[in-house]
């Protein structure tokens, strides 16, 4: 077992999270083409899908991630 030193617990905590927010995106990003496809959705509608994830939701994402780490119950 190897011992983390905050940092690298908090780099593993960021990379956690944009491997999470990446996935969130191209599953919606799927789940919009299918609902386009199906004629449910608008090409204007669709923007809103494409739109990518900002590094303050990322760094919102990671803290999430991280308070559940230095939780000390």
């Amino acid at each position: 077992m190897t011992t983390k030193n905050p940092f690298e617990i908090r780099a593993e905590m960021l990379q956690l999270a944009k491997e999470y927010m990446d996935q969130q995106y191209h599953m919606n990003v799927q789940f919009a083409e299918k609902m386009m496809d199906q004629g449910k959705k608008t090409a204007e509608e669709m923007k809103e899908h494409y739109k990518m994830y900002s590094m303050d939701e990322l760094m919102e994402k990671a803290k999430e991630m991280y308070s559940f780490v230095s939780k000390k119950d």
